[in-house]
C-alpha cells in the first residue's frame, strides 16, 4: 500500500486516470473514509499568467461543484493547497463512465438512455438554478454507479455566472464533437449550450454513434455548425422530437431550461398507447394530394329533434271549456261564421251511420297494424346496425391487439397491416385513433428506408403519414401535431439531402417505390436521375396549374410524367390525377 500522503491528510492508494490532472484513489485519515483526490499537474515551464489561470480554473471547479448538493452531482469535500501542490477532495465513485458503457454495448435501449439523461438533466436543473453552467457535457463526464444512479462529473471548464469569465474572445473550450455551434464560434454561452451537449449525448445512446462527425476537428464542427443529423431508428417519435429540438443550431430553438427538456422526455418516452385519443371531426381531402382516403366522421354537436324549439303557434287553451262571445262565437277562436267550428245547436244530434262506424274501425285497425309492422322493422334494422358495430368493434379490437404485439415485437410492417383493417371499419373514432397510430408507423418506416438509403421509400410513407392526418389544424390533437411536425422535419432532412447530394448541380430523384432498393440514389449523376428530376417538376407544375384553373396545362404535365418515367411513383401520382381530373369532381 502506497504511503504517500497528500497535506498529512490522504493517503494514496492508486492512480485512477490522467489527463491535465491527476485523479488518485485515495483514504482520509483521520476519517477512514475512501475518497478520490483530483490534483493539478503543473508542468515546469508553465509561469505567469498562464500559470495563474490554470490555478484559477482548478478552483474554479471546486467552487463550482462546490456549491451544488444534488444526488446526481458528484460531491466536492474540500479544496486544498499544500506545498505548492493543489487538490480537490470529492467522493470516491464506484461502477464506470457512460463512456465505458457505450465502448461495450455501442448503444443503449431507449428507456435505458432516456433514464440517464433524465438523471443528467435533473443534476444540470440544479446546476443551473445555482448559476452553474458546466460547459462539457460528454459521456466520459457521467459517471454510472452499480445501481444505476448517474452523476455529472468534471467541472472543469464550468462557467458562474457571477464571476467574469475566464474565456477570451474566440477562445474555445470543450470536446468538439458535443459542443454547442455558439461553443464553436467563441460566442455567449447559457444554459441552453448545456442542453445541447445532452442532446448530442442522447443521439449517441439512442444510436451508438455521434450525430455529428468528421476526420478532423474542422470537419466535425464544421458538421455542427451546417448539418443536420440523420434520424434515429426504432426511437419513439416523442424522444426523436425532444433530441431533435436539443440540437437546434440556435439557442432560442432549444428547450428554454433542463426542466423542460425533462417533460418533452417523459412525455415523449411514456409506453405509448396503440391509438391516440382524438375525438372530433375528422376532415377529409380529395385530389391530386391525397395519399389515402379517410373514413368521415359523423358531424357533431347537431342538437337532436327533441332538443329542438317548439314551432311557433296559437297558445294552447287554457282549459276544456270556453267562454262565448256577444256574438256567439267563442273568444280567441276563428269566427263562428266557419262551418268547422260552428256550435253546436240545441234539439240537434250528432248521427253517426254503421258503414261509417266500420270504416273508422278498419282505418283503427290498419294503423296500429301498419304502426306495429313499423315499429318492428326499425326495431330489426337497430338491431342490425347494432350487431354491424359490435363486430367492427370486436375486430378492430383484435386487429389493435395484434398490433400492439407487432410493435413490440419490431414487426412495424405488420402492426400497419393490422392498422390497415381497423381503418376499415365504420366506427368513426376507432378508425381515427387507427389512423394516427399508422401514421405514427409510416414515420418509423419511412426512416428506417432512409436509413437503408431508399429515398424513394422514405419519401413514400413520410407523405402517407401526412396525408392520415387531419387537414385542419383545429381538429388535431397535441399528438398529431407534435406527430406532423416530426413528419415535416424528416422530409426537410430527405430534401435536403436530395438537393445537396450532387454537389449542388440538382439533378437527382426518387425513382423506386417502397420496398425496393433505389437505383438512383443522390450521388450518382446519371440520365435515369435527370428524367426523374424532370418527372417530379412537371408532377409538381401540374399540381400548379390545376390550382389555378389550367386543367388542360395540368393535364398536359401528367401526361409528360407518366412518359418521362414510366413505372415509378411520379407516374403512378400523374396516373392518379388523370383519373381524377377526368371521372371524379375538382380536388
Amino acid at each position: 500500500m502506497s504511503t504517500d500522503l497528500i497535506a498529512s491528510k490522504y493517503r494514496i492508494v492508486r492512480e485512477i486516470a490522467r489527463s491535465n490532472d491527476v485523479v488518485y484513489e485515495a483514504v482520509d485519515v483521520a476519517m477512514g473514509r475512501r475518497l478520490a483526490v483530483k490534483e493539478l499537474l503543473l508542468p515546469a515551464n508553465l509561469t505567469g499568467q498562464a500559470r495563474t489561470e490554470r490555478i484559477e480554473r482548478f478552483s474554479r471547479e471546486a467552487r463550482a461543484a462546490g456549491r451544488l448538493s444534488h444526488p446526481n452531482t458528484v460531491t466536492i469535500f474540500s479544496f486544498e493547497e499544500h506545498a505548492g501542490r493543489y487538490y480537490i477532495a470529492m467522493e470516491f465513485l464506484e461502477g464506470n463512465t457512460l463512456r465505458d458503457e457505450l465502448r461495450a454495448r455501442a448503444a443503449l435501449p431507449e428507456r435505458e438512455a432516456v433514464d440517464i439523461a433524465l438523471q443528467v438533466l435533473s443534476a444540470l436543473s440544479h446546476a443551473h438554478s445555482h448559476g452553474v453552467v458546466h460547459r462539457d457535457v460528454k459521456p466520459d463526464n457521467i459517471h454510472l454507479l452499480p445501481g444505476g444512479l448517474a452523476k455529472l462529473t468534471d467541472f472543469g471548464i464550468a462557467r458562474l455566472s457571477e464571476e467574469a469569465s475566464l474565456t477570451a474572445d474566440g477562445q474555445v473550450f470543450g470536446t468538439p464533437s458535443y459542443m454547442s455551434p455558439e461553443q464553436i464560434v467563441g460566442g455567449a454561452i447559457d444554459h441552453r449550450s448545456d442542453l445541447f451537449s445532452l442532446g448530442v449525448v442522447l443521439y449517441e445512446m439512442l444510436a451508438g454513434r455521434k450525430p455529428f462527425v468528421g476526420d478532423n476537428v474542422v470537419s466535425i464542427t464544421y458538421h455542427i455548425m451546417n448539418a443536420e443529423p440523420a434520424p434515429l431508428m426504432g426511437v419513439s417519435y416523442g424522444v426523436e422530437l425532444a433530441v431533435r429540438r436539443c440540437l437546434e443550431k440556435r439557442p432560442q430553438g432549444r428547450p428554454a431550461s433542463a426542466d423542460e427538456l425533462r417533460r418533452l422526455l417523459k412525455a415523449g418516452d411514456a409506453p405509448p398507447a396503440m391509438f391516440l385519443p382524438a375525438p372530433g371531426q375528422v376532415s377529409t381531402t380529395s385530389g391530386p394530394l391525397s395519399q389515402a382516403s379517410q373514413a368521415q366522421a359523423p358531424p357533431t354537436g347537431v342538437p337532436s329533434a327533441a332538443a329542438q324549439p317548439p314551432a311557433a303557434g296559437p297558445a294552447p287553451c287554457a282549459g276544456p271549456f270556453v267562454t262565448w262571445g256577444p256574438s256567439g262565437a267563442p273568444q280567441g277562436s276563428p269566427s263562428a261564421q266557419s262551418p268547422a267550428f260552428a256550435p253546436h245547436r240545441p234539439g240537434r244530434r250528432l248521427v253517426v251511420g254503421d258503414g261509417a262506424r266500420t270504416f273508422a274501425t278498419v282505418m283503427a285497425v290498419s294503423m296500429a297494424i301498419s304502426a306495429a309492422v313499423v315499429a318492428l322493422v326499425l326495431l330489426f334494422i337497430r338491431a342490425f346496425e347494432v350487431h354491424r358495430e359490435q363486430r367492427g368493434v370486436r375486430a378492430g379490437q383484435f386487429a389493435a391487439s395484434e398490433g400492439r404485439q407487432r410493435v413490440a415485437g419490431s414487426d412495424l410492417r405488420g402492426a400497419a397491416n393490422e392498422l390497415e383493417e381497423v381503418a376499415r371499419y365504420g366506427d368513426p373514432r376507432a378508425a381515427r385513433e387507427a389512423r394516427t397510430s399508422l401514421a405514427s408507423i409510416y414515420n418509423r418506416l419511412g426512416t428506417q428506408r432512409f436509413e437503408l438509403g431508399d429515398y424513394a421509400g422514405a419519401e413514400w410513407y413520410w407523405r402517407s403519414a401526412l396525408s392520415l392526418l387531419p387537414q385542419s389544424r383545429s381538429d388535431r390533437s397535441n399528438n398529431e401535431e407534435q406527430l406532423e411536425a416530426a413528419v415535416r422535419h424528416n422530409l426537410g432532412v430527405l430534401y435536403e439531402r436530395y438537393s445537396t447530394g450532387l454537389g449542388g448541380q440538382g439533378d437527382g430523384g426518387f425513382a423506386s417505390a417502397p420496398g425496393s432498393t433505389n437505383p438512383a440514389a443522390p450521388g450518382d449523376d446519371t440520365v435515369l436521375q435527370r428524367r426523374m428530376e424532370r418527372a417530379r417538376q412537371a408532377l409538381v407544375e401540374g399540381i400548379r396549374a390545376y390550382d389555378a384553373g389550367q386543367t388542360e396545362r395540368a393535364r398536359e404535365l401528367w401526361q409528360g410524367v407518366i412518359g418521362e418515367a414510366p413505372g415509378t411513383e411520379y407516374a403512378r401520382d400523374a396516373r392518379r390525377y388523370l383519373d381524377e381530373t377526368t371521372t371524379g369532381p375538382g380536388f
